[in-house]
């Protein structure tokens, strides 16, 4: 049997600023797979049903990925064969470790460890379990449970709200009774902001974030998903005893580090009192457990009680401006790719 074609996007080069697609990643249409006799080494062959684009791609680039090798993320694939008894093929199966080609086949060996199989039992969209049911919806439920530390009535600003970390954490402080404050970068997302129950929503673009917060009362709560000059700005609008909880630095993502901006204003987590965290999301479920994530907020999804924006292409070359799109701020939900 001939070998079957294995499209797959490559990473070239880490670049000094957003990845250029067709220099530092690039698409290759030329590479194939032997089904049939691919080496498994104990693992897994896959067929892919879905690939994430994540941010954290950009910050792998610098430190992981090694050049002429595939991108890897966060992915959903079926299994034709298997070496691993855990795995059966049909399991649809999820590398958590951050393993998955951005390929139409993948050989996971080492990734089977982490790996899971995904029941699905519900029936949900495959894109609901790389959003809210995956490593961002993770993110922010586990993330926010662990280091907010929120009260009913307390006030939380949230920055990319409306990304898919940001709004799971708009919604799930709305629901513990908190008055959300929620920024984004368009028009549009702002009314999504709404739609899921912001009370204050607003264009960062259009209006000044320390003037809207002051207006509002100040913050007890700030969830970080930009670091930079945001991060300096809200510390001056903090209420006493407020949290602080860093979960990104979008704004700095592409910036080298020698240029990326200096706090300023440090001195007001004393003069505050101010708790700040920083967490990665595997560190915190290694310390705190996941807070019945997957049950609990399956259960919100079912329910409609839990929404998230999602922007799909069956093209994974698509996949390289997706990545830059996220970069850049200009997308409008999580980015998918499908597979037919």
């Amino acid at each position: 049997m001939s070998p079957t074609p294995n499209p797959t996007i490559i990473f070239v080069s880490n670049p000094q600023g957003v990845p250029v697609p067709g220099e530092d990643l690039v698409y290759r249409q030329d590479i194939t797979i032997d089904i049939d006799n691919e080496p498994l080494n104990g693992g897994i062959l896959t067929k892919t049903v879905a690939l994430g684009i994540d941010i954290w791609v950009r910050h792998r680039m610098g430190y992981e990925y090694k050049p002429n090798t595939p991108i890897l993320g966060y992915g959903i694939g079926v299994v034709l064969r298997s070496e691993n008894p855990k795995f059966q093929v049909g399991d649809h199966v999820q590398a958590p470790s951050y393993r998955e080609p951005f390929a139409h086949y993948a050989v996971l060996s080492e990734a089977t460890a982490s790996a899971r199989v995904l029941k699905n039992d519900v029936g949900l969209p495959w894109t609901a379990y790389l959003g809210v049911l995956g490593l961002a919806g993770e993110t922010a439920w586990v993330g926010y449970k662990a280091y907010a530390e929120a009260k009913n009535g307390e006030t939380i600003y949230v920055s990319t709200g409306a990304g898919t970390v940001g709004s799971v954490v708009c919604q799930v402080a709305k629901a513990e009774g908190l008055r959300v404050i929620a920024s984004a970068g368009s028009d549009s997302k702002v009314e999504f902001l709404k739609e899921i129950g912001v009370d204050v929503a607003f264009n960062y673009k259009k209006q000044d974030v320390g003037t809207v917060l002051k207006e509002n009362g100040g913050v007890d709560i700030y969830w970080d998903n930009v670091g930079g000059k945001a991060l300096e700005t809200v510390m001056g609008c903090m209420n006493k005893y407020g949290r602080i909880v860093i979960c990104g630095i979008a704004s700095e993502w592409n910036v080298p580090p020698t240029e990326r901006h200096g706090n300023k204003s440090l001195v007001l987590a004393l003069a505050k009192n101010l708790t700040i965290n920083g967490f990665i999301i595997t560190d915190a479920l290694a310390k705190f457990g996941d807070f019945n994530f997957e049950s609990e907020v399956t259960r919100l999804v079912e329910e409609g009680k839990m929404k998230v924006r999602t922007e799909t292409s069956d093209k994974l070359e698509d996949a390289m401006k997706m990545l830059v799109d996220i970069l850049l701020g200009v997308n409008e939900g999580k980015g998918v790719i499908m597979f037919s």
